[in-house]
């Protein structure tokens, strides 16, 4: 018992440090890949952050052309911040994913299964985890660029700005309510919440994933969730870690809802 706590525990150790790695990449230059197939047989970046250069081409408010990933001041995000980080979070998913050997020993088919399933959840789950609280009403990206709950022609910004907008989506609204505000009542860690989105990632209910790789992926998924448990217990004792994580569990039916709704 005490050789499989401590197996778990490496594990969500291991799992915290790529977390860290992750973060790291999202303000770096990233090298380009023109297919999906290209970033998935391509090294891993995550372990070539330190030699990978920070993204700051532009700042301030005029993000237009290219948004920079480091933040200077909030503003209003306009589509091409939505639109930048949307694609950033859809390739730090893929070399996440790199990171697990299970997934390595996966078919190239299989990984492409994996991915599409789990890249809107890994970025919205980022999203809304790491956005800084400026209240229950915004969703902050890295770089200050922020999403209101309000809607638009509420929002007082002239007009050239006001258009980009996307607050008023109510997707977003669903993401402050269902998700970000539960992760901040439960005062999710960092361990926790790396922890969580592996779980999520090896579903072997997945599109298109074979079946050949479905026990694989199941197996995985529950080392995962037994790492989870062992983590948040060993924090906060079992009842109050039951709890915790039972909650944790139910709102991957919200995430899902979430995903129908946007696809």
């Amino acid at each position: 018992m005490v050789e499989l706590c401590s197996f778990l525990q490496e594990i969500v150790e291991q799992l915290t440090q790529v977390e860290g790695l992750c973060q790291e990449l999202r303000r770096c230059v990233m090298r380009d890949v023109s297919t999906v197939q290209q970033a998935l047989s391509s090294p891993c970046l995550l372990f070539e952050t330190p030699e990978l250069t920070i993204d700051v081409s532009l700042q301030g408010r005029e993000h237009f052309v290219h948004p920079s990933t480091v933040f200077k001041e909030l503003y209003p995000a306009s589509m091409n911040d939505i639109r930048m980080w949307n694609i950033r979070e859809m390739r730090i998913c893929i070399e996440w994913g790199k990171t697990f050997d299970a997934y390595q020993r996966l078919s190239h088919f299989d990984q492409f299964a994996l991915v599409r399933n789990f890249a809107f959840a890994f970025n919205l789950l980022n999203r809304v985890f790491y956005s800084p609280d400026h209240g229950p009403d915004k969703i902050v990206f890295q770089n200050g660029a922020f999403i209101m709950r309000q809607p638009q022609q509420q929002v007082n910004f002239c007009l050239t700005i006001f258009v980009q907008l996307s607050g008023c989506r109510p997707i977003y609204t669903r993401q402050m309510d269902e998700i970000m505000l539960p992760f901040r009542r439960l005062q999710l860690s960092v361990s926790e919440f790396a922890t969580f989105k592996a779980a999520l990632f090896f579903n072997p209910d997945a599109l298109d994933l074979s079946n050949q790789a479905k026990p694989d992926v199941y197996e995985e998924r529950n080392k995962y969730l037994s790492a989870l448990f062992t983590c948040i217990t060993n924090k906060l004792g079992m009842a109050a870690g039951v709890q915790k994580y039972g909650s944790l569990l139910m709102m991957t039916a919200s995430i899902q809802v979430i995903f129908d709704f946007e696809f």
